[in-house]
């Protein structure tokens, strides 16, 4: 997607001022993310698309295609957004390691950055403008203490991007959850380029059931690995299983809606994508933004409220993170 210019409206939220004097270069944001053919990112996206159409800015959505080499492919975009020198840069701190280097480089080469959806504790000190997205642990935590509302005993918490801390955090969140509510649980890492393969996922998951037969919960963080963990469990009809997701898919809200999936986490990714443009057109052209990070999730969903969900999905499409 190339740039675009369209008319500017005002922003949606009182943002406080910020003693940082507003950058004087053109207006260009840079707004990297994960590949859209997962629905989370999709949402993403279609809240970036939302923003440049409705806000009028200069604006460049880049991702990679897959999550085949994610983190060398999601390293190479910043590299490349960082030369070409826009005013701000939104950007996922998903990979510490090679991110956070980068965000300081932008940072000293006065570029504006704003993290969002990873990266909510350490921002600050790598010199971003605010944070927009989740509380990982807290998103973890309620799966685990619905698991042990439920009796679990026994429950692991699948990792599929074990590179990202911010989903080592979901885990710790469930596994507390859990132990707290009397339970024993674990993280289980599976191969980051096994996301997309709906058959080696519920084979991996299968597998880790049939290891152990104490099994009785399960954890994924997105919302394909949920469905693939519904369809493992299902090979053992005779064990009563929870399975529970973070994240939204038609597929998954179908499986809270036929009672198979216990409930998913909504952390709203079409308002990262949105807020990260307003942002950084708040503070590119006034020198303003939010004084405190800006949670956007979790918002839970199970069968209380699984048919409102579906209803926006049909009456706007990819909203919210679902196809």
């Amino acid at each position: 997607m190339g740039f675009k210019k369209v008319a500017a409206t005002a922003g949606l939220l009182a943002l406080a001022a910020i003693g940082q004097a507003a950058p004087t270069q053109a207006q260009d944001i840079i707004f990297l993310a994960g590949p859209s053919s997962d629905p989370f990112w999709s949402a993403v996206q279609l809240g970036f698309d939302t923003a440049v159409k409705e806000l009028g800015v200069d604006a460049q959505y880049s991702a990679p295609p897959d999550f085949n080499d994610i983190v060398p492919n999601y390293t190479r975009l910043f590299e490349a957004a960082i030369g070409k020198k826009p005013g701000a840069i939104v950007v996922g701190n998903f990979f510490p390691d090679p991110t956070e280097p980068l965000i300081k480089q932008a940072v000293a080469d006065g570029i504006a950055v704003i993290v969002y959806n990873s990266g909510r504790t350490t921002f600050r000190e790598l010199g971003a403008i605010t944070f927009i997205g989740e509380d990982p642990y807290l998103m973890g935590k309620r799966g685990g203490e619905r698991a042990a509302a439920a009796g679990v005993r026994n429950g692991i918490c699948v990792n599929q991007i074990a590179a990202n801390p911010v989903l080592e955090q979901r885990c710790q969140g469930y596994i507390d959850g859990v132990v707290e509510g009397g339970g024993t649980a674990k993280m289980v890492a599976l191969p980051s380029e096994d996301i997309g393969n709906d058959q080696k996922v519920t084979s991996s998951i299968a597998a880790l059931l049939q290891a152990d037969a104490t099994l009785d919960s399960i954890m994924t963080l997105g919302a394909a690995p949920g469905v693939n963990a519904v369809a493992a469990a299902k090979q053992y009809p005779d064990r009563k299983i929870f399975v529970g997701t973070l994240d939204l898919s038609t597929p998954a809200l179908e499986a809270i809606k036929a009672g198979d999936l216990a409930f998913t986490m909504d952390q709203q990714p079409f308002l990262q994508g949105y807020y990260g443009v307003l942002f950084a057109h708040q503070f590119l052209e006034y020198g303003l933004a939010p004084a405190e990070p800006v949670t956007t999730g979790p918002l839970v969903i199970d069968q209380s409220n699984v048919d409102k969900v579906l209803d926006v999905g049909k009456s706007h499409p990819g909203v919210r993170g679902a196809s």
